[in-house]
């Protein structure tokens, strides 16, 4: 898209600005007052400006009224003459300038597409770098895939190659299988069996336990009845020891009565043999003997 141009109202508006202040609206003053432009658009707009002026007539000094009275008509041929040849030559001046400014001002447009073309240049040459950077990333990420994959391949290699080694083991490895198996069967078998046993172990602590339960009750109760036993005991023993103190009184009493009983005898024979026969003091010794108490027996 072309930028925008100077018009010709702004550079008709300079000349005539500067005709005004009555200066010379010359190409470079109206360019110097717009300040910006291109030169060739300024200098169409200018001479058309110019060409819309009306020209205004020269006046020829006349420093001699005789030396023009014989001049004559020859100065005049000759003053037409240059006049014609200068504004033949001034027409085809401005006819070159109006060409050279037409060529200027289509090579300022070509200038300006061109300009245009390489801002569109330099934009794609920028978003092609942006996609240049992003393909070297893509790339640079492609490759590192690549190394991943390669190393994935080589240890997927290693696996397989490990699995062929697996592989050829196979055979002994179901014998060995096989035989941890039957390892297996007969741990569960023993473990079943261990379960079994320790089940009944638990039974018979648990009988244990209850026996030994009983046990200590029993034992607490056979000690309670020990202590009833030996209160018991303690108190036969000292009515014991009563008892044999009340008959070792007892025997003492009667060891007495028998001494006494020994002397009234004594004493009794004494008397009857001075009073009485032999035979009569035999029979009262007998009679004596059988009125006289057993050794043991009960009085």
């Amino acid at each position: 898209m072309a930028r925008p141009g100077i018009t010709y109202e702004q550079v008709a508006a300079v000349a005539e600005t500067l005709v005004a202040e009555q200066l010379k609206p010359t190409l470079t003053a109206v360019r110097e007052r717009l300040g910006s432009g291109s030169m060739n658009t300024i200098h169409r707009h200018w001479s058309a400006w110019q060409d819309q002026q009306k020209p205004t007539s020269r006046k020829l000094s006349e420093p001699n009224q005789r030396l023009l009275s014989a001049l004559g008509a020859e100065l005049s041929k000759v003053a037409e003459e240059a006049a014609a040849e200068a504004e033949a030559a001034l027409a085809q001046a401005l006819s070159e300038l109006a060409a050279m400014a037409a060529n200027g001002e289509a090579l300022e447009t070509e200038r300006e597409d061109l300009a245009q073309q390489l801002l569109e240049v330099t934009t794609e040459r920028d978003t092609v770098a942006g996609k240049a950077a992003e393909q070297a990333e893509e790339i640079k990420r492609l490759k590192q895939e690549a190394a991943r994959q390669q190393e994935e391949l080589a240890s997927v290699r290693r696996t397989l190659a490990q699995a062929e080694l697996r592989l050829e083991a196979v055979p002994r490895l179901e014998i060995e299988l096989a035989a941890l198996r039957d390892q297996l069967a007969s741990e569960q078998a023993l473990r079943v069996a261990a379960d079994k046993t320790a089940a009944v172990a638990e039974a018979q602590r648990a009988a244990e336990v209850t026996a030994r339960q009983r046990a200590e009750a029993r034992l607490g109760s056979a000690e309670e009845r020990e202590g009833e036993a030996r209160k018991e005991l303690a108190e036969s023993h000292a009515a014991h020891q009563a008892t044999r103190d009340k008959l070792t009184e007892a025997v003492g009493l009667a060891a007495g009565a028998q001494a006494e009983l020994k002397e009234l005898r004594s004493h009794i024979e004494a008397k009857t043999a001075d009073h009485l026969p032999p035979t009569a003091l035999s029979a009262a010794t007998g009679d004596a003997d059988q009125s006289r108490p057993r050794a043991g027996s009960k009085p």
